[in-house]
């Protein structure tokens, strides 16, 4: 069995078995080299493959520790395995680590913290609603309070977009419309 190209093989190693199938080496050479593009922008050309390799091991260890089976080995590790997983809106984030430096992410921190403390705001303000009921009755109204404060923030953060969008959009036309023409777009 042919191996990787030398550049790619520490990066594949861990999933060498997808590899092995002659049909998927095109693809995955393709997709590894694409995302190693993106990598060696933030981590640097020397970085970059053992970046890319780390990432490729905690998924597959992940996957494993969930003990879901991989039924598509290439269509797993071209979606799920191979890209940056960005959960905050920092560009170097993956996964809570900045890929320049390796260091946790913290904007990611920040948005532990503010999630952890609205959990304990929240539970304290159930505790003091309910003193008598048992811990899983505390813990569901918990749960559901949780959900309800977090779903009144989208929809209030939703609508805040929404007045922005609307403001601008008056911006824009607002001139055109006083000079009495119709708004041309880009």
């Amino acid at each position: 069995m042919p191996l990787p190209p030398e550049d790619l093989r520490v990066i594949l190693a861990s999933v060498r078995l997808v590899w092995e199938r002659p049909a998927a080496r095109k693809l995955v050479e393709s997709a590894t080299r694409t995302e190693l593009r993106l990598v060696e922008g933030f981590a640097g050309r020397i970085d970059a493959p053992q970046v890319l390799a780390d990432r490729l091991a905690r998924r597959l260890d992940e996957q494993m520790r969930l003990g879901a089976p991989i039924t598509s080995p290439v269509g797993w590790l071209i979606s799920r395995a191979l890209p940056q997983r960005q959960e905050c809106g920092e560009r170097l984030c993956d996964e809570g680590v900045l890929l320049d430096s390796g260091r946790d992410c913290p904007r990611c921190e920040d948005r532990w913290f503010d999630s952890r403390d609205r959990r304990q705001a929240v539970a304290a303000a159930v505790d003091t609603a309910m003193p008598y009921a048992s811990p899983e009755e505390r813990r569901a109204a918990t749960e559901r309070q949780l959900h309800e404060t977090v779903t009144d923030q989208a929809w209030t953060r939703e609508h805040r977009w929404e007045q922005v969008r609307a403001r601008k959009a008056a911006a824009v036309q607002g001139p055109c419309r006083s000079r009495g023409r119709a708004p041309h777009h880009r």
